[in-house]
C-alpha cells in the first residue's frame, strides 16, 4: 500500500506545498536532482564524468501535465537551448529525455508534436539524440504516435517502454516490425490497475526479462534502465547469448544506487546516468521514493552527514 499512496501524494498540490514548507528541498532533493538550471545539470554531468570516467548522460527537464500553451512553449525553448549547449560540449556524449505532457500533450496531440519536432530539428543540427519518456498508461498510444513522427525525422530518437504494462510486448513488436526499436526499457513508476499492469516484484521482473529477450533477439538499440541487481544479471546473461546484438547500455538515475554504477564501470560496461534538473522536482522525487522508500533514508542520512 505504501507505493500507491506515495504516487497519489505525488499528484497532490497540498502535499507539495507542505514538502516545500518543511524544507524537503534542502534535505532531500539535491541527492536526486542536479539543480534548478541547465548550468547545474551540465556541471553535474561533468563531475560525474570525472568521478566515473566513461559514464555518459541523459538530461531530463522536470515538469509534467502542462495545460498552459505558454508553459509548453517555454519547455520546448529550454529543450532546444539544452540541445544547443550539448552540441557545444561533444565530449559529454549526452542525450535528452523529453516528457510528452511537458510539451503540452494534455492540451492536444498537435501541440506536443509541434513542440517535439521543433526539438528534433534543433537536436539534429547539433548531433544530439532525443528520447521520449513514457508516462501514465492513458498516454501510451499518443506517446508512440509522437515517437513515430520523431523517428520519421531523425534516427537519433528513442522511446521508453514500461515492462509492467501488459500491452508492452505488442508495442515492442510493432516498433521492431517498423524498424525503429530504439528503446529504453524501464519497469514503470505509475500506479495502474491490475487489468492494465502486472503487480508484484516477481511478475514485473519476469515481464522485464521477456522484453529484454524480445528486443535483443530483434537487434534493438537498448537501454537497460533499472536499478534491480537481478535484472542486471539477467541482462548480462542475455548479452552473452546475443553477441551480435546492437548497441546496449545500462541506464540509471542520478543519485540512486551509486555503488551499482561504480560496479558497472569497473566491469567496463556502458553506463548512462539520467540527470534531472529544474524547479518542478516534487512529483519526480515522490516517484523515486515510491520505487524504493530506502532512497529517502539514504538521502536524509547524506544530508545530515551521517
Amino acid at each position: 500500500m505504501l507505493r500507491p499512496g506515495l504516487i497519489w501524494l505525488s499528484r497532490q498540490e497540498w502535499a507539495e506545498r507542505g514538502a516545500r514548507t518543511a524544507g524537503v528541498e534542502r534535505l532531500l532533493v539535491r541527492r536526486f536532482v542536479a539543480g534548478d538550471t541547465r548550468a547545474d545539470a551540465l556541471a553535474a554531468a561533468q563531475q560525474l564524468s570525472i568521478v566515473l570516467p566513461g559514464t555518459t548522460a541523459m538530461f531530463s527537464l522536470l515538469g509534467e501535465a502542462v495545460t498552459d500553451p505558454a508553459e509548453a512553449d517555454q519547455a520546448v525553448a529550454e529543450y532546444c537551448a539544452l540541445a544547443a549547449a550539448l552540441g557545444d560540449s561533444p565530449r559529454l556524449d549526452a542525450r535528452i529525455a523529453v516528457k510528452p505532457t511537458l510539451l503540452g500533450l494534455d492540451i492536444s496531440q498537435q501541440t506536443a508534436e509541434r513542440g517535439l519536432l521543433n526539438i528534433i530539428e534543433t537536436a539534429a543540427e547539433h548531433g544530439v539524440w532525443v528520447e521520449l519518456d513514457m508516462e501514465a498508461s492513458n498516454t501510451v498510444d499518443a506517446t508512440l504516435e509522437l515517437f513515430r513522427a520523431a523517428a520519421a525525422k531523425s534516427e537519433r530518437t528513442g522511446v521508453a517502454l514500461q515492462a509492467y504494462l501488459r500491452r508492452t510486448p505488442e508495442d515492442a513488436q510493432a516498433l521492431i516490425d517498423d524498424g525503429i526499436a530504439r528503446v529504453r526499457l524501464v519497469k514503470g513508476a505509475y500506479s495502474e490497475s491490475g487489468r492494465i499492469a502486472h503487480s508484484g516484484t516477481d511478475a514485473i521482473r519476469r515481464a522485464y526479462i521477456e522484453l529484454l529477450e524480445q528486443l535483443w533477439r530483434a537487434g534493438a538499440d537498448l537501454g537497460v534502465a533499472t536499478h534491480d541487481p537481478l535484472l542486471h544479471q539477467a541482462a548480462q546473461r542475455l548479452a552473452r547469448g546475443f553477441p551480435t546484438a546492437s548497441r546496449w547500455e545500462f541506464q540509471m538515475l542520478y543519485g540512486v544506487r551509486t555503488e551499482m554504477g561504480s560496479a558497472i564501470r569497473a566491469r567496463q560496461q556502458r553506463l548512462r546516468v539520467s540527470i534531472p534538473y529544474g524547479e518542478h522536482w516534487y512529483p519526480y522525487l515522490m516517484r523515486r521514493i515510491a520505487e524504493r522508500p530506502a532512497n529517502a533514508w539514504f538521502a536524509l542520512r547524506a544530508a545530515l552527514g551521517q
